[in-house]
């Protein structure tokens, strides 16, 4: 068949399949003419050719076009048919190894193995998966710089958070999460990441963790002793929790702008939601109640007995007495004070109960304030999404091998 012949074959084709034998398929559909009106634009992505032999796509083997295009002008450029996919990373992860093979669909709808297009720009020595799977790494790399953008705002604010924290004699695990908030928010601005800088992250989130737990069991032990309760600890044990899961995202953010790691990335995605599911940070106000709710027991058990024994007080009060004379004065005098003292007391009791009562709606006030003004509940919800979130694609294969690719860009 010759060169002229398979150009014109090619545009007969309608669809391009590409499938893998753990039962991954994505399916490529020729734009037609009625979408090249659409004003969204995208920018071409260049892999290096060892990357595309190998298949293996990184952070540094990528480049993006300046100018974006539009529909219609790339489709200019497409002599053998402009290609579009709408895919997710989980699904194209499908492809990485390689191992895929491509089909195409004609006009009639009828699949057929290759088909002559195969020499066009199908060539096994590059599979369309490895080009594909480096225009998703783009956007991933582009996601993965947006969230940790976003998270950089965060983060930046916990400074005066802790700040303030330093002057209740809690220095040294303050300073360690000052040291582990400064540690990742370098390594989220950086714009090159690689494996030394995931292992920093693993390392601060590890101490994140453990000035976690910490708190988390001063406090249930502050709940079940007879020792004053601080809402510092409360809130240290807050502020440890929220830089785990910050640390969490950092990770996820990094892993995406080094590339090829959307497997990790996947169970990373399904970890953090756990982790936010089952924190402090998300489940303050149960957590706060819980401890709470054992002082304020002990209180109420307190008040419960004063007032008992401010009604036998009172009832004696009322008791016929054995003394007669100056006597009986003196009888109801002394039973008259110990009633007043246990009236004082079931005052104090009461007090107690009132005073830890406007204590907890007080913690929980501002762990509600503090957490509404981070946002990082918003931001957990759209990377936990990342594995599964449709991106679209665009393909043109062409006669030379040099397959080229799209991706959307936001509007210039």
């Amino acid at each position: 068949m010759s060169e002229d012949k398979m150009l014109n074959n090619s545009n007969e084709i309608n669809e391009i399949v590409v499938s893998s034998p753990i039962g991954g398929e994505l399916s490529l559909e020729k734009v037609t003419d009625d979408k090249l009106e659409a004003k969204k634009k995208y920018k071409e992505v260049f892999v290096t050719d060892l990357s595309l032999m190998t298949g293996n796509v990184s952070q540094t083997a990528l480049q993006v076009a300046n100018q974006g295009m539009t529909l219609a002008q790339i489709a200019k450029q497409a002599p053998n048919g402009l290609f579009a996919a709408t895919t997710n990373p989980a699904n194209l992860s499908k492809f990485a190894n390689g191992t895929t093979s491509t089909m195409v669909r004609d006009t009639s709808g009828r699949l057929v193995e290759h088909a002559g297009f195969a020499d066009v720009g199908l060539s096994a020595s590059v599979n369309p998966a490895i080009i594909l799977s480096a225009g998703m790494q783009v956007m991933s790399a582009v996601s993965g710089t947006y969230y940790l953008q976003k998270i950089n705002a965060q983060i930046k604010d916990m400074d005066a958070k802790l700040e303030e924290l330093l002057n209740i004699h809690h220095d040294t695990n303050i300073g360690r999460l000052i040291a582990a908030r400064k540690g990742l928010y370098e390594i989220a601005n950086r714009e090159f990441v690689d494996t030394t800088d995931l292992s920093a992250i693993r390392n601060y989130k590890k101490t994140t963790d453990e000035i976690h737990e910490e708190y988390i069991y001063r406090l249930k032990r502050q709940g079940k002793e007879e020792k004053k309760l601080s809402d510092i600890d409360f809130t240290i044990a807050f502020e440890a929790s929220k830089l785990s899961l910050l640390a969490e995202l950092i990770e996820i953010g990094t892993r995406m702008k080094i590339g090829g790691q959307i497997e990790i990335i996947n169970g990373l995605t399904r970890q953090l939601k756990q982790n936010y599911a089952n924190g402090f940070y998300h489940k303050y106000e149960l957590e706060v109640e819980k401890i709470y709710s054992m002082i304020q027991q002990r209180s109420i058990n307190e008040l419960v007995d004063k007032n008992k024994k401010f009604k036998k007080s009172l009832d004696k009060l009322t008791d016929n007495y054995s003394s007669t004379g100056w006597g009986i004065l003196a009888e109801i005098g002394i039973k008259t004070v110990v009633a007043g003292k246990s009236k004082i007391d079931v005052n104090k009791a009461k007090e107690k109960v009132d005073l830890e009562r406007n204590k907890l709606s007080t913690v929980k006030k501002g762990m509600k304030q503090n957490k509404e003004s981070d946002g990082i509940d918003k931001i957990i919800d759209e990377v936990v999404e990342i594995p599964f979130k449709e991106i679209e694609i665009l393909y043109i294969p062409t006669e030379n091998n040099k397959q080229r690719i799209f991706v959307p860009i936001e509007d210039e």
